[in-house]
């Protein structure tokens, strides 16, 4: 596995930039329109600058693997999907919750945790792309925040490629 990238979806791959492009032209298929091309590309210079691959910590993970891989595959999408992040958080969390508690904000950092937890043994390097900041503080050096606006920017595209590409292991953190 190697190198994984956890990718959210909205605000990163679907931008608020491409929606104001989009005309009835615009390809659309059973998922819904097509993601921000730029956005796409840049995504694929990251998988081709690091062979890493791919696990969704978005809410389109509630599609499952399964429709998500047949996504991939329609649109061409680059990279392997190689898993989602589990589903943290229950009504009996929330209702239980201790709104002093820092992981109740952190709800995507605590999934990747716990994915990390279930298959980090074969992870050298991660990082995750998002366009909100809900983190664990031990995971801020693995994040990069994207502007929901506009997506994987060139510039993101060198900071993942750094963090992925770095000597640095993840596991050494804890």
């Amino acid at each position: 596995m190697g190198k994984v990238v956890f990718l959210d979806i909205d605000g990163v791959l679907n931008t608020k930039w491409w929606y104001t492009q989009m005309d009835r032209n615009t390809p659309k298929d059973k998922f819904g329109y097509a993601f921000d091309p730029r956005s796409v590309a840049n995504l694929k210079k990251i998988v081709d600058e690091t062979g890493a691959d791919i696990v969704i910590s978005s809410s389109w993970k509630s599609l499952g693997l399964s429709e998500l891989e047949e996504m991939w595959q329609d649109r061409r999408l680059p990279g392997r999907l190689i898993g989602i992040t589990p589903n943290s958080v229950s009504d009996e969390m929330l209702l239980n919750a201790d709104l002093d508690h820092m992981e109740l904000f952190s709800i995507r950092g605590v999934e990747i945790r716990e994915w990390l937890d279930i298959h980090g043994k074969n992870v050298s390097h991660y990082v995750i792309i998002d366009d909100m900041d809900n983190f664990l503080p031990k995971q801020q050096s693995h994040f990069v925040q994207t502007n929901p606006e506009v997506g994987i920017t060139e510039s993101d595209v060198k900071k993942i490629i750094r963090i992925l590409n770095n000597r640095f292991v993840w596991q050494e953190e804890f």
